[in-house]
């Protein structure tokens, strides 16, 4: 099981045709140099081993608007080295560019395409032995937006998920989905907004445990997404649906159930800020067998901007993963995993261009399943520069 914070790609697909606000014509290039020492880079629940890591990045970062039309993309190269332990060393090239596009002022839309590398980290065949690799997960969407009355609008869309991994058993068979959706809804004046949608998705595990088996799925979503402006300091977005996935000729695979995540940006004050939110998730147990998993997440993140150049954050993440409809007997059977990760970190600008962080991150894994638990500490320093 990758027990990275899961990517929300609900985040391409709640409002995509409103970006985040960057400075126009933007264009800038930044590199960085970090070390990191991890007290358990083989995520073992025994005999852990520590590292130290380098880490190097380069990226782009660009936002420029022509006329009725505005692009954005932000790409990053990083490299990964281990001090002694090199057959962990790996490399990542992430990015997420969007053309928010206009025909006319009432129909626009957006066409964007997310892409985010990172470490996984998986259970083996094998227990108490972590299988490490690296995790891929992709998202494109094509999306249009008609005003039909300065209130009222009506979209329209196509999207394509997948996620990828270089271990040799994907806990959730790699799945790659394409879907079509339609929708509408009413914006207010101060900005606050409610949608319903509906999405029909085609898809296939592209690394299923076994090839005897159909890989092909289909599955519905309706949902309804809000975005509610509190007041003038806090606002809520939320979504909250129903999905529902079926395997031909696999109804042991099969489950559907209520989905959803709500996230709260609150500016406490001009130097406070706080994020929080809860997330819930289904998806595949990648097993013959059938069953599924489902993911309930909350998180807060405090951010304090101590003076002009001094910024300090923390983080607090829980997701608690538990195993459904998982045949008897087999070791999946009522397993229940609960990861937690906490995190602070302080951002210091010396200088306009440069920018210097330090951070502590602790990670802890509880499972009922054997040989899978596990908890690690991570100090690190960089230094960026962007210009």
């Amino acid at each position: 099981m990758s027990y990275r914070p899961l990517l929300s790609l609900a985040s391409l697909c709640v409002f995509p045709a409103v970006l985040r606000a960057e400075p126009p014509n933007l264009l800038e290039l930044r590199a960085s140099a970090g070390v990191e020492h991890d007290t358990n880079v083989q995520r073992a629940p025994s005999q852990e081993q520590s590292d130290n890591i380098g880490v190097l990045s380069v990226g782009v970062k660009l936002d420029r608007s022509y006329s009725l039309q505005h692009f954005k993309a932000d790409v990053e190269a990083s490299r990964y080295n281990y001090s002694s332990h090199s057959d962990l060393n790996y490399s990542t090239l992430n990015y997420n560019a969007a053309w928010d596009w206009k025909v006319t002022p009432a129909l626009h839309g957006v066409l964007s395409a997310e892409r985010r590398q990172f470490r996984d980290i998986s259970d083996s065949t094998v227990p108490g032995v972590t299988e490490i690799g690296r995790r891929t997960q992709r998202a494109e969407v094509f999306e249009g937006i008609y005003d039909i009355d300065g209130v009222w609008r009506a979209l329209a869309g196509l999207t394509r998920t997948s996620s990828s991994t270089t271990v040799p058993i994907s806990w959730d068979a790699s799945p790659t989905i394409r879907s079509a959706r339609v929708g509408g809804g009413y914006e207010w004046a101060s900005g606050s907004s409610l949608f319903a949608r509906f999405r029909h998705g085609d898809g296939e595990y592209t690394a299923p445990l076994s090839t005897a088996v159909s890989a092909d799925f289909k599955e519905d979503e309706a949902e309804l997404v809000l975005k509610w402006i509190l007041t003038g300091k806090t606002t809520l977005d939320a979504q909250l649906g129903h999905l529902k996935r079926t395997h031909s000729g696999v109804p042991a695979r099969d489950f559907s159930g209520p989905v959803g995540n709500a996230t709260v940006t609150w500016n406490a004050t001009a130097k406070t800020s706080v994020l929080a939110g809860v997330a819930r998730y289904l998806g595949s147990s990648g097993l013959d067998t059938g069953g599924h998993v489902v993911s309930d997440r909350i998180f807060v993140g405090p951010v304090w901007k101590a003076t002009a150049r001094t910024s300090v954050n923390a983080r607090y993440d829980r997701i608690t993963r538990s195993w459904r409809d998982i045949t008897p007997g087999a070791p999946e059977n009522g397993r229940r995993d609960v990861v937690e990760a906490t995190s602070i970190g302080v951002d210091w600008e010396p200088h306009r261009i440069v920018t210097v962080s330090a951070s502590v991150r602790g990670e802890r894994v509880n499972s009922n399943a054997i040989g899978t638990s596990y908890r690690n500490t991570a100090v690190a320093a960089a230094v960026k520069v962007a210009f």
